[in-house]
């Protein structure tokens, strides 16, 4: 760990999750989930530091016995099912500010649901950051369905109602409605989670700071991020990283 801090990655891991209980930790390959985050994180070069920020005593516990650093338990108001990011992150650096006298400029927010993140991708993050005038940088994959094509219901009736329907050029939109061709839609991006970038003096500002743009996307492979919504997702993950040890 260096004495100097500048950037500083945060592993979140909350344990009240309501799909799957503890499931930063669960066993997966072998390994619990939080696993293969931590071994990322020890695998940057330009990570000053890195900690695991979580509520639970248990994810602590595992997430000390991974090699990482847990220096505080994250507090429970911070934990919610509905709780903002930027309450965590903003205990965080105030903890460590007064604890380590950690001042970091840029912090690394590196969820544990991506265990297929690229050895590199954290410090390509980093450097296209610092290399750019963006409050954010956020990792990105393109939309596996477009939401021009997404709808929404009227209550509990069968009726639709259009999502975009100003989405596209009004000509497309005038000759084919909302069938217009897939090749005449702009691509569209989610931010899947997998390395998120942003500056420390926006984060002490609070979120609207943070997101103030110009926002700043990295694109990535889709297939680095699993959603884990029920048991069988992990045994889907499981078996892709068996796959990608060629086990």
């Amino acid at each position: 760990m260096k004495k100097t801090v500048k950037i500083l990655g945060i592993i979140p891991a909350r344990g009240g999750s309501t799909s799957i209980k503890l499931k930063n930790i669960a066993n997966v390959a072998g390994k619990p989930l939080i696993y293969y985050t931590i071994c990322a994180a020890k695998k940057s070069k330009l990570l000053d530091a890195f900690i695991v920020c979580t509520d639970s005593p248990k994810i602590a516990e595992v997430a000390k016995k991974c090699g990482a650093d847990v220096p505080f338990l994250r507090p429970k108001h911070t934990a919610r099912k509905f709780s903002a990011e930027i309450e965590y992150q903003q205990h965080a650096l105030a903890w460590l500010e007064k604890h380590r006298g950690w001042r970091p400029e840029i912090v690394v927010i590196l969820r544990p649901t991506s265990p297929f993140r690229p050895g590199d991708l954290i410090d390509k993050v980093i450097k296209f950051t610092k290399n750019n005038s963006y409050s954010l940088v956020r990792t990105i994959s393109q939309a596996p369905a477009h939401p021009y094509r997404t709808w929404t219901k009227k209550g509990n009736t069968a009726e639709l109602s259009a999502l975009l329907p100003g989405f596209v050029p009004a000509a497309h939109f005038e000759k084919w409605g909302n069938d217009v061709p897939r090749q005449k839609l702009p691509k569209v991006y989610w931010a899947n989670g997998a390395v998120d970038v942003t500056w420390v003096r926006n984060i002490k500002r609070g979120t609207k700071a943070v997101f103030a743009g110009p926002v700043g996307g990295v694109v990535t492979d889709p297939s680095i991020v699993v959603d884990i919504d029920e048991p069988k997702d992990l045994a889907k993950m499981e078996q892709l990283l068996k796959e990608q040890r060629g086990i």
